[in-house]
């Protein structure tokens, strides 16, 4: 469906569409490889490895500390529930939205690390690099909050915050303010008129506190593997625990990734719940967290007992706790991996199962078709309001005005003087696709 809407729709309306820059690249993929899947797999997990590198430097500028960046990647490299990234293209945006909204936020980072605010130039770029991250996914419209908070909190008395922001505002903030008013349009241009997004009841929001809780008890037993059996009280005290915590131990990397955490999550909390890759851009505020905390603690107990930390010359506390999280991660994860492992055989079974024998028979048979020509499905195991068939007809002979009907739909299709119209006609079962005669 993705692919068939980026290759069929013309690029001045992709360019205004929902999620215009992943279109752009199924588009750019399909004219490269076709319908070769390989390459999309190679494509993704090449942006799921910049993510990761976009993870340590997140993590690396707002603690100072490499072993909290490295403790961070080595915690969200793998998780048995986020086969979908996985082994979906279809979360492609879901990537693409991660690398322009981390990308974005940790070169503004780096600019006010330097001492100095961004200039016009600077700004200019963050703009681009938001406008890609908003073109990916609705999700980043998160990212102006993210970088109020962070100035405020490394960048000014976070309990007299208001000289440095008044200065700020007037000196630094134009990236926020105009990101503001485009996040502002987006917003407003996604919600209404005939194509809005909330018209669609997948993501149709239901403020209440009831649905705030139910979908937290949701994402938060998948995140944890359903160890913890998440009730509203239970998900209550972890939100306490996490914030308390950051408050009592004064961290300010803690107190972001809290509101990582919490704000990430509002674009999504309101809706029907998905898979846990809908958690995605929220992550690393987990992995900040784990990171940092676990660091935090190590240190605490080596300062508490001297004679330990006497003992080591070259400091191998950190290789230490290194392999300690390795060897407490290795067998969770792979208890978990039947979960992921198996979400490939149900898309075979769902999906792929009936992808692959039309698009082999057609491969196999090389039977060319003219323009605009007419197909007829005498049997099908696609639900009625199913349009893969058109979906795959139309890609494989690259043509928009190929017809795939189906008798499924029209029964009165399948009469032998209607079915004589038709330039092919397919049955496709559980022996596969094939072809019979017109008048069979």
């Amino acid at each position: 469906m993705n692919l068939y809407g980026a290759w069929s729709t013309p690029t001045a309306n992709l360019l205004q569409g929902d999620r215009p820059l992943g279109a752009l690249v199924y588009r750019g993929l399909f004219a490269m490889f076709g319908l070769n899947p390989l390459p999309y797999r190679v494509f993704c997990f090449s942006l799921m490895l910049a993510n990761t590198a976009l993870l340590f430097v997140f993590c690396l500028g707002l603690t100072r500390k490499r072993e909290v960046g490295v403790l961070a990647c080595l915690i969200g490299a793998y998780h048995a529930h986020l086969a979908d990234l996985y082994y979906s293209t279809g979360t492609a945006y879901d990537l693409f939205c991660y690398l322009f909204t981390f990308l974005t936020l940790v070169l503004y980072m780096r600019i006010r690390e330097s001492g100095r605010y961004p200039t016009w130039r600077q700004h200019a770029v963050l703009l681009v690099l938001y406008l890609c991250a908003l073109g990916s996914k609705e999700m980043a419209v998160v990212l102006p909050l993210y970088v109020t908070i962070y100035e405020w909190l490394y960048h000014s008395d976070i309990r007299h915050p208001w000289p440095h922001l008044s200065k700020w505002l007037v000196h630094g903030a134009q990236f926020v303010l105009a990101s503001i008013l485009i996040t502002a349009l987006y917003v407003v241009l996604k919600l209404t008129g005939p194509h809005s997004m909330i018209s669609n009841p997948a993501y149709a929001p239901h403020i209440s506190l009831h649905v705030f809780m139910t979908r937290w008890k949701f994402y938060l037993t998948d995140l944890f593997y359903g160890t913890i059996a998440f009730n509203s009280l239970k998900a209550v005290m972890l939100w306490a625990m996490l914030i308390g915590l950051a408050v009592i131990a004064r961290k300010r990397e803690l107190i972001f990734a809290c509101c990582v955490i919490l704000i990430g999550a509002l674009p999504f909390i309101f809706i029907a719940p998905r898979g846990l890759f809908v958690m995605y851009l929220t992550l690393p505020g987990w992995y900040l967290y784990a990171g940092a905390f676990i660091v935090m603690v190590r240190d605490w107990l080596l300062q508490s007992l001297p004679r330990w930390a006497a003992g080591f010359e070259v400091r191998p506390e950190q290789l230490l706790l290194f392999v300690i999280v390795a060897v407490l991660l290795v067998p969770l994860h792979h208890r978990e991996k039947l979960i992921g492992n198996g979400w490939p055989i149900v898309a075979e079974a769902h999906v792929g199962g009936q992808v692959r024998p039309v698009i082999e028979h057609l491969t196999l048979q090389h039977r060319s078709l003219p323009r605009g020509a007419r197909v007829l499905f005498l049997s099908d195991p696609y639900p009625v309001d199913e349009w893969m068939l058109t979906f795959m007809f139309r890609l494989y002979y690259k043509d928009k005005e190929i017809r795939v009907d189906r008798a499924k739909v029209w029964p009165e299709l399948a009469q032998p003087a209607v079915r004589a119209q038709y330039d092919r006609v397919f049955v496709l079962d559980a022996e596969g696709l094939r072809e019979v005669g017109k008048t069979e």
